[in-house]
């Protein structure tokens, strides 16, 4: 099984790869392996979301999907939800000083998935064009998704 049996009621997974649905749509990967999409991120830990994704010595991405690419083309796109500022924060005013979350900021960002277990960043993971560029590189190979990272946090 490539994807991690979450959410827990069957009915409520959605297959990462499906271009039909268009609701906004979310994933969870613990360490590399994704979950099944789902369409309600309030439902995500319920409290129990260790049943599901085995803890360990991993990190827990939170994704949303933000478009799905065949043969060079964004079939279905979608615009960013949660943006964290401590992560991905705007331009701001010459002068400004940042106050990053250095840690989340290194695991957040754009990802390229071609299937389950094969996920890419590209080189500035918040540059949208660019990673939308490499996604639609990456779809002449079949199709792809392209995911932003959002927040993270140890699980184990």
């Amino acid at each position: 099984m490539d994807y991690l049996p979450y959410p827990p009621v069957e009915a409520d997974r959605i297959d990462l790869f499906d271009s039909e649905r268009v609701e906004t749509q979310y994933v969870i990967f613990g360490g590399h392996r994704p979950t099944y999409a789902f369409t309600d991120p309030s439902k995500v830990y319920d409290g129990h979301l260790s049943e599901w994704i085995p803890m360990g010595y991993k990190i827990l991405r939170m994704a949303q999907k933000v478009a799905f690419l065949r043969n060079g083309d964004v079939v279905r796109q979608w615009p960013v939800v949660y943006r964290n500022l401590r992560v991905d924060p705007p331009d701001p005013a010459p002068g400004t000083t940042l106050y990053l979350d250095n840690w989340r900021r290194s695991v957040c960002g754009y990802l390229v998935m071609t299937a389950p277990n094969a996920v890419a960043e590209p080189e500035d993971a918040y540059d949208a064009t660019g990673a939308l560029a490499m996604a639609a590189d990456a779809s002449h190979q079949g199709d792809t998704v392209l995911l932003y990272v959002y927040d993270a946090e140890n699980w184990h």
